[in-house]
């Protein structure tokens, strides 16, 4: 008798439990906004990602869905004043363009480094969010930018660097080259994460994440216009060669992520956006929307494949 319970009392070797599920968001400025529809996607079919990546708006993303702030109150900041229900971030144009301090004005080289600041953004954050410190965060926020100087990739978040305030690390990821000036953090000058890298899934997958949602809003519009995108003005012209180039970057990155790590599903979800540009905030209805139904469409494809099942893993020792 006394072996046979120990014979039940032994563990199992393997326990089924759900995959660790990442959500990667791309920058994108405005168009951005697509990300949230992607998030309401997931939210309807009871995905949720425990780890958060993403450069720029991104970065912006994570940074606040990230860390529990809800969707609906961060849809809530776009609403008109008389409809709007929640007290919480409104991140629009005037939160990121700033005039420049006096110490940069003592510094022309540093001034004529872009156009505006971004120390804006940076104060309203650190005002706004819930928790301005990566290691009290419940999931796993990592935040790219990259070192100007030293022309590498630097990550914040828990493993990385992780006590720098959660709002000055993202205020480094939206330093957009030349519209912004570079950020410094520590005497070292940052830009936008997406300058190294379109996409930084190996970070996910080395916080142990075996889905990878990539939302990516560069794809360009390949519709055939009664005219030419060459005859919409040199914006629209623009828009596009910035989209076919970063899309091919995020491609070259999914393919190698693919040979690289090829046990870890990844869901590339693209969202249409067409030809809304960078700065548009005025579309953020037409923009969720489309996050929202490219999200749907992705996400309900893999959960019929069983990729959010449960899976066996090794019980720990």
């Amino acid at each position: 008798m006394m072996g046979s319970a120990s014979t039940l009392s032994t563990p199992s070797a393997a326990t089924p439990r759900s995959p660790k599920v990442a959500f990667i968001g791309t920058g994108g400025a405005a168009r951005g906004l697509a990300h949230l529809g992607v998030l309401k996607a997931c939210e309807e079919l009871g995905v949720i990602p425990e780890i958060f990546v993403g450069a720029s708006a991104g970065a912006i993303v994570g940074a606040t869905y990230g860390q529990g702030i809800p969707l609906d109150v961060l849809l809530d900041g776009y609403r008109l004043p008389w409809k709007r229900r929640h007290d919480g971030p409104r991140l629009h144009y005037r939160q990121f363009f700033g005039a420049p301090t006096w110490d940069t004005v003592k510094d022309p080289g540093h001034l004529a480094a872009g156009l505006f600041s971004i120390d804006k953004l940076e104060r309203y954050l650190a005002a706004q969010l819930p928790e301005n410190d990566f290691r009290r965060l419940r999931h796993r926020v990592l935040v790219t930018a990259v070192d100007i100087d030293r022309a590498e990739r630097v990550v914040f978040g828990r493993g990385y660097d992780e006590r720098t305030p959660i709002s000055q690390a993202v205020a480094a990821s939206c330093c957009v080259p030349l519209l912004f000036r570079p950020y410094a953090i520590g005497g070292r000058y940052h830009l936008d994460g997406e300058v190294a890298r379109t996409l930084s899934a190996d970070l996910a997958v080395e916080a142990g994440a075996e889905v990878l949602i990539v939302s990516s809003i560069y794809r360009p519009s390949h519709r055939q216009p009664k005219r030419s995108v060459a005859r919409r003005g040199a914006f629209q012209v623009i828009n596009q060669s910035l989209n076919i180039l970063l899309t091919e970057k995020e491609q070259r990155g999914l393919s190698l992520y693919h040979l690289k790590y090829p046990h870890v599903r990844i869901i590339d979800v693209a969202p249409d956006i067409g030809s809304f540009g960078y700065l548009n905030r005025f579309a953020v209805r037409s923009l969720v929307m489309r996050g929202y139904s490219a999200g749907l469409r992705a996400l309900a494809a893999a959960k019929e494949q069983g990729v959010f099942e449960p899976r066996a893993h090794a019980a720990a020792s």
